[in-house]
């Protein structure tokens, strides 16, 4: 472990409200997401190994790029 956050640490850090890290390690979460936050709970509480967030991060990067299309122009 490298560095451990609180998920208002980790809002700040990708600059995105507390409620959506919540929402993205919620157990329903994996229903819409294959690959949700990951994250530790410690008794009530969670927190996050920045480095596995990081490495979180850049797998959707990549899952995005490839479902991105490329586009072309057409005339």
């Amino acid at each position: 472990m490298e560095e451990i956050l609180t998920p208002t640490q980790v809002a700040q850090r990708l600059q995105v409200k507390p409620s959506w890290v919540y929402e993205q390690t919620r157990e329903r979460a994996e229903v819409r997401n294959s690959d949700p936050l990951p994250h530790m709970k410690m008794g009530r509480y969670l927190r996050f190994d920045w480095k596995d967030v990081v490495h979180w991060l850049e797998r959707r990067k990549s899952d995005f790029k490839t479902r991105t299309p490329s586009h072309t122009e057409g005339n």
